[in-house]
């Protein structure tokens, strides 16, 4: 039997300009309607300046009982702010998150996975602020971020945080994120599968999405931190992206992953490599907290 599958939903804007069509509400409160016919319960990462712009869909996100969760004040990749800058925004985002809420902020993830071994900085500054967990690595290379050589199951940073590393498959050699984002409107469901079936033990499953996956109609422009074939490439199969999400949870489906946190027992710890010069895959060592 594979492991449950969360749903988190990445709650964000990527439009260049306000004179476009907002079509966010309409996007999301398409999941969140098929996601409570389900009686679903999931982590909606919010980019909180959207967020403010959305009260009406943040209370409603409340009343059906989402974790929300923090996916920075704007949709910047971290290695782009630096970590003033960084500390500054995601401090007023968690903040602002509250506010509207009424909720405790414990979750965050990363813009397009941006914590890398450049940017481990921002452990130490999530962990600072009082983040209990984050959902932020992608622990293969891709095209655009990934830290590999990070363990593919649930550890605990050095600082204490915990993280729920994004999963990945094994396919024609290549190590892919298979439950969300283009990989999973391109990729055959046999992939989908084969990535739950083959989990490896003491895996957190989780899928990853966004209001403009659910969207066809949207009209195409080039995202601001893409370029046109990255954008091009997010147009791809929308009409199918509910479907697939849908698949994918009918096994059997998790709680909020703040909830899966606190059910974890213990984790190993992965301590990054402190040498700015080494770029070797493996960034770090993996030790058991009685090593510590």
């Amino acid at each position: 039997m594979p492991p449950p599958v969360t749903f988190t939903l990445d709650f964000e804007d990527l439009r260049t300009s306000p004179t476009q069509e907002s079509r966010v509400e309409f996007a999301t409160s398409l999941v969140l309607d098929r996601l409570a016919e389900k009686n679903i319960r999931g982590t909606i990462f919010c980019v909180a300046d959207v967020a403010a712009r959305e009260p009406r869909l943040m209370r409603r996100i409340t009343e059906l009982g989402h974790e929300v969760a923090v996916h920075g004040f704007q949709h910047t990749p971290i290695d782009l702010l630096g970590e003033q800058k960084f500390r500054e925004q995601t401090v007023r985002a968690k903040k602002m998150l509250e506010d509207l809420t009424g909720q405790e902020i414990l979750g965050f993830r990363a813009p397009q996975f941006s914590i890398v071994p450049e940017t481990s900085w921002a452990i130490d500054v999530l962990a600072d602020i009082g983040f209990t967990y984050s959902s932020s690595i992608l622990p293969v290379a891709t095209l655009m971020y990934g830290w590999p050589g990070t363990p593919m199951t649930p550890f605990r940073w050095p600082q204490g945080l915990v993280e729920i590393p994004c999963p990945v498959v094994s396919f024609f050699g290549m190590h892919i994120p298979y439950l969300g984002g283009a990989y999973m409107r391109v990729l055959p469901s046999f992939v989908r599968r084969r990535g739950t079936r083959n989990a490896p033990a003491g895996s957190v499953l989780w899928t990853y999405c966004h209001p403009w996956e659910f969207d066809p109609d949207e009209e195409f422009y080039v995202y601001e931190h893409g370029g046109w074939l990255v954008s091009r490439i997010g147009w791809i199969n929308r009409a199918g992206m509910l479907r697939r999400v849908e698949d994918s949870l009918r096994p059997g489906f998790g709680p909020p992953l703040s909830e899966v946190v606190a059910s974890l027992g213990d984790l190993p710890e992965f301590v990054p490599d402190a040498s700015p010069e080494r770029r070797a895959p493996l960034q770090g060592r993996l030790r058991r907290r009685a090593d510590v």
